[in-house]
């Protein structure tokens, strides 16, 4: 792996992380209301152990019952796109956010924003 032009080795802080993720079978997502973390309390990291492929619902149920059973749709863009805007709703506005529905199933790197109703 290289990163910069700079071999990184396996005890790397960019690399063992990931691999251990890896090995384990686990999944990272970071939840919150929408907000920056500066702004919220809410913001957290939550680590689980998921099957081959989790799909929108399966991570709404994961994160909270409430949300599962809720479920409308899952707003959907990748990590890498998202970055070029300062924001998720301009990305909204420049057409990377796509609408998919409860099957979808998540890939490495996707920003997910779960629309559910109480």
């Amino acid at each position: 792996l290289e990163d910069n032009g700079k071999v990184m080795g396996l005890l790397s802080y960019n690399v063992l992380p990931l691999q251990v993720m890896e090995l384990l079978h686990l999944s990272l997502c970071y939840t919150g209301p929408g907000v920056p973390p500066e702004r919220s309390q809410t913001t957290k990291a939550h680590a689980f152990r998921q099957a081959k492929e989790l799909t929108a619902v399966g991570l709404a149920s994961k994160l909270h019952g409430t949300i599962e059973k809720g479920f409308i749709r899952a707003e959907v863009v990748s990590a890498p796109e998202l970055l070029e805007y300062p924001n998720h709703v301009e990305a909204k506005e420049a057409g990377k956010v796509r609408v998919e529905g409860k099957e979808y199933v998540l890939n490495p790197n996707d920003v997910v924003l779960i629309k559910w109703r109480e």
